[in-house]
């Protein structure tokens, strides 16, 4: 059996062959796998998704309403780059705004001496 067989199994027909199988089984031994299986889902962790907008601890139920889980790790992706861009926009403004007045500074003569000795 390959890889590509593997997928193609149904999984209603698994099901069904796993109860018929079980149906064979003596008392002890589906009593040893139910506990077995209990103790496995009780050290069975739990585990926050790694990259999230809420905590783990919050239950926000409108939040996957608006936007999908499998969404959210992109929106955050898109807002953090939304905000470096508007950043990278605003500091560049600011450092033009800054070069723009020493030229006129320099122009116009209003530029103090402290300036020329450095």
């Amino acid at each position: 059996m390959t890889n590509k067989d593997i997928y193609k199994l149904d999984p209603g027909k698994i099901a069904q062959l796993l109860t018929q199988s079980s149906r064979q089984l003596d008392e002890v031994t589906l009593s040893a796998l139910f506990n077995a299986r209990q103790n496995a889902l009780k050290r069975q962790s739990v585990r926050a998704p790694v990259f999230t907008l809420a905590p783990a601890s919050a239950h926000v139920h409108w939040a996957d309403r608006l936007v999908p889980h499998s969404a959210q790790p992109w929106v955050a992706a898109a807002l953090l780059i939304a905000t470096l861009i508007v950043g990278t926009g605003v500091w560049q403004h600011v450092q033009e705004q800054q070069i723009n007045e020493l030229d006129v500074a320099i122009l116009t003569d209003d530029l103090p001496i402290e300036a020329f000795v450095e």
